[in-house]
């Protein structure tokens, strides 16, 4: 995939309608979450039996309706059609996608950045956004499904031509069919209404690893384990803050990053800290890292 440079200027919708606070949005009375996924869930299944997709050389997706004199196999009836269980709302919601290709590269986790082309479309094929040139966006600032589909695919490789374009390869590429309530639920934006399940199909050329605190760790590596939502991110001292939000994770009153030049920690060739050879305080691997424990001083 070969993209120019001077695209990517321009500013796709992403921002307006995935990206912007909830308090931009026009709200409505709020439905009982399982009557809309019921809804919801059987708009997804039936759209999926009555359309088709299509994928060419470089990955782009086109999904039409079957019929008579348009048949093919239903996007349901597809061999690598998935879901992933999202529980919230004393719900377990499925989320359907298709891996069209894994990607060669790293995951992403929720907390970084991805450098992403996309798609998007609601049942009736309405395209309501798309970047046909890649875009790079803070997972943690877009909707949920976006969310939790990214980290279950790669980046991809890429090289720099010499006349202003970059060419892409074996980037992650998929399609992914969202519930509202892991999208906007009961906010309008732009033409999506309210209680609208949506479609995206999208490829995965970069990602950027995080460091939110700038204590030269990574955000993943500081959250304590696979990031899924801030209530589960590990906050040493107790004050509320997360580690990978907290300058000082074990409140001693010493910088974390100082702690762990002060104790000749590795970096990596970026000068990040490499959590797994971050030493305790008996100069080993085990047990609290340096920075997450004040037996250390």
């Amino acid at each position: 995939m070969k993209l120019n440079y001077k695209f990517l200027a321009l500013v796709p919708l992403l921002f307006l309608l995935v990206g912007c606070p909830k308090d931009d949005s026009t709200t409505i009375e709020i439905r009982p979450f399982a009557e809309v996924y019921a809804e919801d869930l059987a708009e997804i299944e039936t759209f999926m039996q009555t359309h088709t997709m299509s994928v060419d050389a470089d990955y782009n997706v086109t999904v039409t309706e079957i019929t008579a004199t348009n048949p093919g196999t239903p996007i349901k009836d597809r061999t690598d059609l998935q879901f992933k269980t999202i529980t919230q709302n004393d719900i377990n919601y499925k989320l359907y996608y298709i891996k069209l290709r894994e990607g060669v590269g790293e995951n992403p986790t929720r907390l970084d950045s991805v450098y992403s082309s996309y798609k998007g479309f609601k049942s009736d094929l309405t395209v309501f956004d798309a970047a046909s040139n890649p875009v790079w966006f803070q997972l943690g600032d877009v909707i949920q499904g976006w969310q939790e589909i990214f980290p279950e695919f790669k980046t991809g490789t890429y090289v720099a031509n010499g006349d202003g374009t970059v060419t892409y390869n074996n980037f992650g590429a998929g399609i992914v069919f969202i519930p509202s309530a892991l999208a906007y639920y009961s906010s309008s934006i732009g033409n999506i209404g309210t209680y609208t399940p949506l479609i995206f199909s999208f490829k995965l050329m970069r990602q950027r690893y995080k460091d939110h605190d700038g204590d030269k760790i990574y955000s993943k590596d500081e959250y304590g384990s696979v990031p899924t939502n801030v209530s589960t991110a590990l906050d040493t001292d107790g004050d509320g803050l997360p580690d990978y939000k907290d300058y000082d994770d074990d409140n001693d009153g010493k910088l974390t990053k100082k702690e762990l030049w002060d104790a000749n920690s590795d970096v990596d060739t970026k000068g990040y800290f490499i959590f797994a050879n971050i030493k305790d305080c008996n100069n080993a691997f085990l047990g609290p890292k340096r920075h997450l424990t004040t037996n250390c001083q």
